[in-house]
């Protein structure tokens, strides 16, 4: 088997992990929630305008486009940051990390209730694991170092909600005659968009005036979501979209042991316990029996 794709898998799913630390960092620098959105956003919206340049393939801006580019924009972009920005200043980057990773289960609980995928043992064997993964969670024993108000863990699986509603609605409108990377460039320059007329109206000076770990923490993030983008892609092309979903796999464990470097965090048996429960419902809730149907469209 090539080393270059399990690289480049491993790769993602640590660099997804470190995107919680990173903007915990953010956070607890003083910046304001909208110039963290905003900086972090448009960086990314001006690196995918660039390589849109360079493969010469501009996302189209019909109305149609336009209407899927701004749902997209808020379920992908705008809502998930929003809430993690809320909630990460009041858990540990690893617990956020663990919820976020839910999204998988949350898409396909979805696509059962509106029809478009189909019912299985091992799916919901996974789904019910899943669902044991959540409720260790939200138990106090998890958070016995910090505790965590129930109303932030809430508001915090409003994030997988989110994504699993974006997979959904992308899966079912996706716009004829549009690649991968021009609805993920259109996304990203409606969201910046939106973020700029927002932050016309709500900037606070002191986010540009000096240099500070919390806009390194952001000019990575910028950095790292347009390297994911490729590696993304590039993975899908060499080995299909089975193979990169297990870029999850890494991306629960390594949201923990970053946060465990960077902030010193600490977790109780429950939380491993979590982790492990989370895992395996994820490998249960991919359809392997799909991959050569999946793997063509």
């Amino acid at each position: 088997m090539q080393m270059r794709p399990i690289v480049y898998l491993v790769v993602l799913g640590t660099s997804w992990g470190l995107y919680f630390s990173m903007l915990k960092i953010a956070v607890l620098s003083g910046i304001s929630y909208t110039g963290i959105l905003t900086l972090t956003t448009v960086g990314v919206g001006i690196g995918m305008t660039l390589i849109a340049l360079l493969r010469r393939r501009a996302p189209a801006f019909s109305v149609r486009h336009n209407l899927f580019y701004i749902v997209c924009a808020a379920t992908g972009y705008l809502i998930p940051m929003i809430i993690e920005l809320w909630v990460i200043e009041h858990m540990a980057a690893g617990v956020l990390t663990l919820i976020v990773s839910m999204a998988p289960l949350a898409t396909l609980i979805i696509a059962w209730l509106v029809k478009t995928d189909r019912v299985n043992p091992a799916r919901v064997a996974g789904v019910v694991l899943g669902a044991g993964a959540i409720f260790a969670i939200l138990m106090p024993d998890v958070h016995q170092h910090a505790a965590v108000a129930w109303r932030w863990l809430l508001l915090a699986t409003l994030v997988p909600l989110s994504y699993a509603i974006h997979h959904n609605f992308t899966s079912r409108f996706w716009p004829a005659g549009s690649d991968s990377y021009q609805i993920a460039c259109g996304e990203s320059i409606f969201a910046s968009l939106m973020l700029i007329a927002f932050a016309l109206f709500n900037w606070q000076a002191q986010d540009v005036q000096s240099w500070n770990q919390g806009h390194a923490a952001i000019l990575f993030m910028a950095l790292i979501s347009l390297i994911d983008i490729w590696l993304y892609f590039e993975l899908i092309r060499l080995k299909g979209p089975i193979f990169t979903s297990h870029a999850n796999y890494f991306m629960v464990v390594s949201g923990i042991v970053w946060g465990m470097i960077i902030f010193g965090e600490r977790h109780s048996p429950l939380t491993w316990l979590a982790l492990l429960m989370l895992i395996v419902s994820l490998y249960l809730i991919g359809d392997r029996r799909r991959k050569a149907r999946t793997a063509s469209a």
